[in-house]
């Protein structure tokens, strides 16, 4: 007879079941030494692995529930921010015009601009400090100094009197506020690939959100007391200041949002290497387990048990026995080096991918802090003079339709468009959208000059439904620069960076777009459309710039 000869032993191999067949399990501790041995966990840095449809992964991976109450904190603090900023756009011409700052409404286009940029540029000065501030002693601090700082200045623009403290108060509103920078740090900390459409649709919602607010405050308690004498004679103060209503319900936000943040809010910033301190969840690297030669794996969390929903808790045997220990601790030290290594400075951030995504990023900023600067002054001119003479509470209502637009668009369609199209694809889609939008404004005011109500509601509804969805390009936006961060530990150096670039755009847009507005309408540059052609070409720019980004920002694992 043939001896029998011993069957060969098959290297390890990543579609090695988890758990040997029954007939090849032993209950010998030899057997069971050697059986553990074969369980096979592989990193998702793994090359064997193909990391090249990272799409395609996450919608195949089950997806992560987000922690909605920390992302209701963060979305209510976003709220305020465009509340402090533009609740004061719907009257500021007025208001100009009531302070005797001017005395035709031609020219308050100027000091209206300067009013509105002054803010971008006091924060221009100081917000990529606090983003890296936040990388040093934590978001929290940060967002309750710009919840402070909102309040404060909300508060003293309504008693102000004369246009010298009118910037004084924008500017220590801007000084103080990182808080943009800082909540888009917060949000990709709360979330991970599986999740980050769902969760980043809800930053430019939560700004829709504070636009419509800041849009109906602005529009409806302006001179509350002429409106109401009544009302005037029991608080004789917002006789003497007719703008102080508006001032303080806009305050109200940011006062109650930091109260919320400071008792509830958690730290979303990890600890620094080496601190001892437990890492949150979406920072710890991921393995994929292996079951058999046909499934995809299982990711989670190295060492991390199965949820009681999982299909797989139910097993006798776990992924977290003896055998798995010493590889889970390689994989934990051998792999924790990008996502916590530590904050880069700002000179790091300054490479070529980083700046044209910044550039990109910079142009759509420009135009829609310009679209949004120029609609209501649009709206305000006479209809002679090329814009629509709409009073403020029109002016408040066609705010508020790009604002509900823009929630409808954000909540129903940017999530499925994201994970279908994918980001980088669907932003160069959507920048084309801002050419029409703009190009649709001036028509209205041809309907103006016939006295067709109906056709210009119409055509201003196109203009800003085209703007909404374009305005998906801001949240692939904010995608993109997240996935480029360095580090986990440089998403404030870079969101601060990113915000720099949109307070710098936010300084030159509102004062730029204004100045050119009120050259078209007294000079009568371009047939009045001056603005309109700039704007245009702008546009097509920006889409120039955004066709050369490169297709995918996240990290090649």
């Amino acid at each position: 007879m043939a001896p029998k000869t011993k069957p060969k032993t098959e290297p390890p191999s990543e579609t090695q079941p988890l758990l040997p067949p029954e007939e090849h399990r032993s209950t010998s501790p030899s057997s069971s030494s050697s059986s553990s041995s074969t369980l096979i966990r592989t990193n998702l840095s793994s090359p064997s692995r193909p990391t090249n449809n990272k799409d395609a992964k996450a919608n195949s991976s089950p997806t992560t529930p987000l922690p909605k109450f920390q992302l209701l904190i963060a979305c209510f603090v976003r709220v305020t921010e465009p509340i402090a900023f533009m609740s004061c756009f719907p009257y500021i011409n007025q208001m100009l015009l009531d302070l005797g700052i001017v005395d035709d409404p031609k020219k308050t286009g100027f000091y209206a601009g300067l009013i509105e940029s002054i803010f971008a540029v006091a924060e221009l000065l100081t917000v990529f400090h606090w983003g890296t501030a936040s990388d040093r002693w934590g978001r929290k601090p940060v967002l309750l100094i710009g919840c402070g700082g909102a309040a404060l200045s909300s508060i003293l623009f309504g008693f102000s009197t004369t246009f010298p403290m009118m910037i004084v108060t924008r500017v220590i509103n801007g000084l103080a506020n990182g808080n943009v920078a800082v909540l888009k740090s917060v949000i990709a900390e709360l979330c991970d690939e599986t999740n980050q459409s769902r969760a980043f649709s809800f930053f430019p919602l939560s700004m829709a959100i504070g636009t419509i607010l800041a849009s109906t405050i602005g529009g409806y308690f302006p001179h509350i007391a002429r409106r109401f004498p009544s009302f005037g004679e029991h608080f004789p103060i917002f006789e003497s200041y007719p703008y102080l209503l508006p001032c303080l319900i806009a305050a109200f936000f940011p006062i109650s949002s930091g109260i919320l943040a400071f008792f509830f809010m958690k730290e979303t910033l990890p600890p620094a290497a080496g601190s001892g301190a437990t890492k949150p969840h979406h920072h710890t690297p991921k393995t994929i387990v292996h079951y058999s030669s046909t499934d995809d794996g299982d990711t989670r969390e190295a060492g991390q048990d199965f949820p009681h929903s999982h299909p797989r808790s139910s097993d006798t045997t776990t992924a977290t026995g003896d055998g798995l220990a010493h590889i889970e601790d390689n994989n934990v030290n051998n792999e924790d080096d990008d996502d916590d290594g530590p904050a880069v400075g700002f000179r790091d951030l300054l490479t070529p991918e980083i700046n044209a995504l910044m550039l990109s990023f910079g142009l759509i900023q420009l135009q829609g802090i310009s679209f949004f600067g120029l609609l209501p002054l649009f709206c305000f001119t006479p209809v002679a003079a090329g814009g629509l003479g709409f009073d403020e509470a029109n002016i408040g209502k066609a705010m508020s339709i790009r604002g509900i637009s823009t929630i409808v668009v954000q909540l129903f369609a940017f999530p499925w468009l994201q994970r279908t199209v994918g980001t980088v694809r669907l932003y160069k889609m959507l920048v084309v959208l801002f050419v029409p939008a703009f190009m649709a404004l001036p028509l209205t005011n041809v309907f103006a000059r016939r006295d067709e109500p109906v056709a210009v509601w119409l055509g201003l509804c196109l203009s800003l439904g085209l703007y909404a969805v374009g305005n998906m390009a801001f949240a692939c936006n904010l995608i993109m620069v997240n996935d480029a961060a360095p580090n986990r530990r440089s998403l404030g150096a870079i969101n601060g960076w990113s915000q720099a670039v949109s307070s710098m755009m936010r300084a030159i847009g509102p004062a730029t777009a204004s100045t050119l507005f009120a050259l078209s309408v007294d000079r009568h540059a371009l047939g009045g459309n001056l603005i309109w052609v700039v704007q245009v070409v702008l546009s097509l720019i920006s889409v120039g710039v955004a066709m050369i980004l490169k297709s995918d920002y996240r990290k090649k694992k």
